[in-house]
C-alpha cells in the first residue's frame, strides 16, 4: 500500500484508528478461535488412536472366530450365509457447528430383522457363530466412529491452517500497514500544524515590527 495516496485528514486518521483497533481485536480472537481448534485436533488424534487400536484387536478377534466356524460349518455353508446377509446397514450422518466449523456425527442403526424372514439354519448356528455376528457389528458399529472422528480431524486441521492464514495476514499485512497509515498521516498533520504555527509566529512578528515602526 502507498501511503502517499493516503489523503492526510483527521477524518482518515480516526478511520484508519478503527480499522486498526478492529484489525487487533479480529487478530486476537482468531488466534484464540486457532488456540481451542488446535487443543480440540490433539484430542481427536488421541481418540483416533484408541478406536483404531480396538478396531485393529477386534477385527483380529474375529477373524481367529472366522476360522473356528468355518471349520464348524464348513466353507460352503459360510459363503452361503454370507450371500444372505448382504444388506448393507443404514448409516445416520448428523452435523453440528463447533466455532464455525462442521462436525459429523455417524450414527450406525442395528438392522431390526423381519420374524418373518427365513434366517441362518439351525444347524448354522453355533456359539462361536453368533459370537462373531456379535462381533462383526461391533466391526461396523467401530468403523463409524473411525470414520466420524478421522473425518472431524481432517475438517479441524483444514480450519486450523484457514484461520491461520487469516492470523498471518492481519499480523503482517493488514496491522503493519494500518500502523504505517497512521503514523503517516499522524507525522503528516503534526508538520502541518508546525508550519501553521510558525507562519502565524512570522505573521505576528511583522505585524509587531511593523507597529514599532509607525
Amino acid at each position: 500500500m502507498n501511503v502517499s495516496e493516503i489523503a492526510p485528514t483527521k477524518t482518515n486518521l480516526l478511520e484508519y484508528k478503527g480499522q486498526l483497533e478492529f484489525s487487533i481485536e479480529g487478530h486476537d480472537l482468531l488466534e484464540e478461535k486457532r488456540e481451542i481448534h488446535v487443543m480440540h485436533l490433539v484430542e481427536i488424534i488421541s481418540k483416533i488412536k484408541e478406536v483404531r487400536e480396538s478396531l485393529n484387536t477386534l477385527l483380529a478377534e474375529s477373524f481367529e472366530i472366522l476360522q473356528t466356524v468355518t471349520l464348524e460349518i464348513g466353507e460352503l455353508e459360510l459363503k452361503n450365509i454370507s450371500d444372505t446377509q448382504r444388506e448393507l446397514p443404514e448409516i445416520e450422518i448428523l452435523e453440528k457447528r463447533v466455532m464455525g466449523v462442521s462436525i459429523p456425527s455417524v450414527k450406525y442403526k442395528e438392522e431390526i430383522r423381519d420374524a418373518s424372514r427365513p434366517d441362518i439354519s439351525f444347524a448354522s448356528s453355533t456359539i462361536n457363530f453368533d459370537i462373531l455376528s456379535k462381533k462383526i457389528k461391533e466391526i461396523a458399529s467401530l468403523i463409524t466412529v473411525v470414520a466420524q472422528v478421522e473425518d472431524t480431524a481432517w475438517r479441524l486441521a483444514y480450519e486450523i491452517k484457514k484461520t491461520q492464514r487469516r492470523v498471518n495476514a492481519l499480523e503482517n499485512i493488514f496491522i503493519p500497514d494500518f500502523k504505517e497509515i497512521i503514523k503517516y498521516i499522524q507525522d503528516t498533520l503534526e508538520e502541518r500544524e508546525r508550519e501553521t504555527f510558525f507562519q502565524l509566529k512570522r505573521i505576528k512578528s511583522s505585524q509587531e515590527i511593523q507597529g514599532d515602526s509607525v
